[in-house]
């Protein structure tokens, strides 16, 4: 799966949060309470409200409950379509009754009749026509012909339709043939409307929000109704915050904060990552936890549409030409590098300009137009802390005290900052890299109009080949392991590989680029899918218990299935982590190189190629797979005394 829908759970299995208590204990209440009742269910966009009410409803749905408890659920967004506010009250009202009427159908508890005289019927059909009517006041309902063309035309009070409304649920609950005795209606989606709209709905129906043996469920969100009342009481200040408040009260009997700082994040990224595919162990599910409450916070649907940017990126890098494996973008910094997107544009943009941010400096500070020393000054005014005691730390310090958001979140970033530090343990040459690594696909799915960020995403759709070997090392010429003793011995690969395969290259059949991460590389016909070798500047894995050193790595197509060859042993050869049909071996110098030709597995390699065979571990495909071999590999080697 590529991509996880926005879609709230509707069963247990699906509740990764581990809400299940708070829907218990909420069922529980419901139960047990008098009515009427209306329970309102607060949280902003996105924090899980309609999943909460749909644990209630499978709740009430189970063997103990499905019989006593008839419920009925409306989404108001979707009777407010096209339509204003008092409109969509009536065609909500009516949408509440047919939906309870199909609840109870569908479990065999409504014994009501349904003919032109019903109740249920007189009640829909007033309904109906008042839909497109215009609603007088707050308290009234001005109809014309409400009910069929033979009815006289009259004036209806908001009583008039709660009268009904009651009558129908005192009709159903009363029949001996039904042993229904209390009715919950869920009201979602009611901030997903415009805010005037959403207070003018709740206004009308609070009306007949006291009708006996009924419950009633708000899925709303507080900030919706204060922007709604702006209109009415002008923007909320100290003064008149009790008024926005006074408003919500005389609606909302019990008010239920949505538990997100309780949510269950780790559970949820695990499973969600694992439906993704994307492959993580324990203590990545740890750090990935860490960065979301650094970034995006536990929000449920900011949550999902985080992981699938990630999901989208690592297709993208997966898809690059210029990344020879996927783990040479490490995932968590990915996955932080996109956070910072995501919640923090500006921060982000300043990666853009220079991701070595642990050499963030007073010149730094004076290109972003932030002078370093006011900001040491108004540090010290504030109070030092360890998290704002160096120079790019107090630079981005700085840089949110100038905006709102970015001045409450200052030290969530800063945490986020010095924790991509640890996770490199103060390698700052490595960490470096990476954020190089990830800023420009990271980029790709950032909204900015900001002209320097649009040009990091555009790299990532351009692929940077060389005319020849002196591109390769003149793009890298800031890195420490291009030293010129391998850049020399790169060289002298390169012309005499050439050499070798001079005649298939004229001809076209060995096509050969350079790139900036892949180096030296050839391929048999085809760019795509047809690299038989590949040789460029790198070091020792860190994940090896064994020295940490710089040589070429070298990758040939496998023509054997065992790579335990004895000729060429001093090479430490190894299944390659890049992919499961590729031959791994170090080149210290000129001589490596000779052992490796003299072996003839490059033209074994082009052979098989050629013949459309691959020798692929059986049943391996990840890295994960394919790592505990390759150290295998590795540990068997040096256990005949051959070493880096």
């Amino acid at each position: 799966m590529a991509s996880i829908t926005d879609s709230p759970i509707s069963k247990l299995e699906e509740d990764y949060l581990r809400i299940e208590k708070y829907a218990i204990s909420l069922s529980k209440f419901i139960q047990q309470s008098d009515t009427p009742i209306t329970i309102g269910l607060q949280g902003e966009w996105g924090t899980g409200k309609t999943s909460l009410m749909s644990l209630l409803l499978e709740q009430f749905n189970d063997k103990e409950n499905r019989n006593e408890i008839a419920s009925s659920w409306v989404n108001t967004w979707e009777y407010s379509m096209f339509k204003g506010a008092k409109e969509t009250t009536p065609s909500v009202l009516k949408g509440m009754l047919d939906k309870l009427k199909d609840s109870c159908k569908e479990r065999n508890v409504w014994t009501l009749k349904d003919d032109a005289k019903s109740t249920f019927n007189k009640a829909g059909k007033f309904l109906s026509g008042i839909a497109n009517q215009v609603v007088a006041n707050q308290t009234g309902i001005n109809i014309k012909d409400a009910v069929d063309s033979n009815s006289d035309s009259y004036v209806a009070e908001i009583a008039e339709v709660k009268k009904m409304i009651s009558q129908l649920i005192q009709d159903l609950i009363n029949d001996e043939k039904n042993p229904v005795k209390k009715v919950v209606f869920f009201v979602d989606d009611l901030d997903r409307i415009l805010p005037s709209d959403a207070v003018e709905v709740l206004e009308s129906l609070k009306n007949i929000f006291d009708i006996p043996n009924c419950v009633f469920i708000l899925a709303i969100d507080y900030d919706v109704v204060v922007k709604g009342l702006e209109s009415k009481f002008g923007p909320k200040t100290k003064e008149n915050e009790r008024e926005f408040r006074s408003f919500f009260d005389k609606i909302i009997q019990v008010p239920f904060t949505m538990p997100v700082g309780a949510y269950d994040i780790s559970s949820f990224l695990k499973n969600k990552l694992a439906e993704l595919n994307v492959e993580v162990n324990d203590e990545e599910v740890t750090q990935i936890t860490k960065i979301v409450g650094y970034t995006v916070g536990n929000n449920p649907r900011s949550l999902k549409r985080y992981l699938n940017t990630f999901s989208l990126i690592k297709i993208i890098v997966l898809d690059d030409d210029e990344i020879d494996d996927e783990n040479d973008v490490n995932k968590i910094i990915l996955f932080a590098t996109l956070g910072i997107q995501i919640s923090y544009p500006e921060i982000f943009r300043l990666l853009t300009q220079n991701p070595n941010y642990l050499d963030w400096n007073k010149e730094f500070g004076n290109k972003i137009n932030v002078d370093l020393d006011e900001i040491i000054e108004e540090i010290q005014k504030v109070g030092e802390s360890e998290l704002t005691d160096e120079p790019w730390e107090q630079l981005i310090w700085g840089v949110c005290q100038k905006d709102p958001f970015l001045k409450v979140k200052a030290y969530n970033i800063l945490e986020l900052f010095n924790f991509l530090r640890e996770i490199y343990e103060n390698d700052k040459e490595s960490l470096h890299e990476q954020l190089s690594s990830v800023l420009e696909f990271a980029a790709i799915t950032n909204v900015d109009d900001d002209l320097a960020t649009k040009q990091v995403a555009n790299k990532a759709y351009t692929r940077t080949y060389y005319e020849g070997i002196d591109g390769y090392f003149l793009d890298n010429k800031n890195n420490k392991m291009f030293t010129n003793e391998y850049i020399s011995l790169l060289q002298t690969i390169d012309k005499k590989i050439k050499e070798i395969y001079s005649d298939e290259i004229s001809l076209g059949h060995i096509l050969v680029d350079y790139s900036k991460s892949g180096g030296l590389v050839f391929n048999w016909k085809k760019k795509s899918g047809g690299k038989f070798f590949q040789i460029r500047i790198g070091k020792t894995e860190s994940f090896l218990d064994a020295p940490k050193k710089i040589f070429l790595q070298c990758y040939v197509y496998k023509s054997s299935p065992n790579y335990q060859h004895a000729e060429i042993l001093k090479l430490i050869p190894a299944q390659s982590l890049h992919s499961s049909w590729m031959f791994y071996c170090v080149i210290r110098n000129i001589e490596d190189f000779d052992i490796l030709l003299k072996s003839e597995l490059i033209d074994k390699g082009i052979e098989c190629m050629e013949k459309n065979i691959k020798y692929s571990q059986p049943n391996l495909k990840t890295n994960k797979e394919l790592k505990p071999i390759f150290i295998e590999d590795i540990r068997k080697i040096r256990d005949q005394n051959f070493e880096f």
